[in-house]
């Protein structure tokens, strides 16, 4: 299926940088006050808006079916399924587990991100810190990876998805359905399925700046933090 997306989409020109072209402040500081006022007012119909006016984008006009072929293709090269681990002092077991959805893309493609935003109906772009151009869009609200982004993979991304990546849906979905039963407020749980999970969809192993080295590491520290919970209640 060969799909001109600038067609699709109906978009002008838009903000397009040259190469060795800097970004424009006013534009990273215009999302930044977009996203304060989302966070604010969970307007999403406004914040849309407000995406469309900060990168010169017209609102989307075209047949559902075509973006959503389209977009999954995209998804396929373009977008991670993450899972991230940070210790947390509020958190039960002072370990949060943080599953995201996510995908990256330069100024110039912008209308990709917004185009994704459109199809699901949530999340939020924002400007990717120290880069010149770069900007990231996230889901990482539970209930709409399960309600959203995970039923539009199997439906389509599935269709021209690796082996690899429709692993990392499957594990996905299985660590999202723990949270949903709660596992991550029960220690065993915690230590025996939900870290497995964590640990097994890893991509970037030995960075300076990981929580955990390992899972056994995480797990000894959740254990012990289990531990110290109990003697101070």
């Amino acid at each position: 299926m060969n799909l001109n997306l600038s067609k699709l989409m109906e978009i002008p020109p838009g903000i397009y940088l040259q190469p060795g072209e800097v970004i424009s402040p006013e534009i990273i500081n215009e999302l930044q006050i977009a996203n304060a006022q989302y966070t604010k007012t969970k307007n999403f119909a406004e914040y849309q808006r407000s995406i469309q006016r900060i990168f010169h984008l017209k609102p989307i006009q075209t047949k559902k079916m075509a973006l959503q072929f389209y977009l999954a293709g995209f998804l396929e090269g373009e977008a991670s399924l993450n899972v991230g681990a940070k210790k947390n002092q509020s958190s039960k077991f002072k370990v949060y587990i943080d599953p995201e959805f996510s995908v990256t893309q330069h100024i110039n493609g912008i209308s990709n991100l917004y185009l994704a935003m459109f199809v699901f109906q949530t999340g939020r772009i924002r400007h990717k810190a120290g880069s010149n151009a770069t900007f990231v869009y996230t889901i990482d609200n539970r209930q709409s990876l399960e309600e959203k982004v995970i039923p539009f993979y199997e439906k389509y991304v599935r269709l021209y998805g690796s082996a690899f990546k429709e692993r990392r849906v499957r594990l996905f979905k299985k660590l999202l359905c723990l949270f949903k039963e709660k596992a991550h407020l029960e220690l065993d749980r915690m230590i025996n399925e939900i870290l497995p999970l964590w640990d097994a969809m890893r991509m970037q192993i030995g960075q300076k700046n990981e929580t955990f080295r390992s899972l056994e590491e995480a797990q000894q520290y959740v254990n012990t933090a289990s531990k110290t919970t109990k003697r101070l209640s």
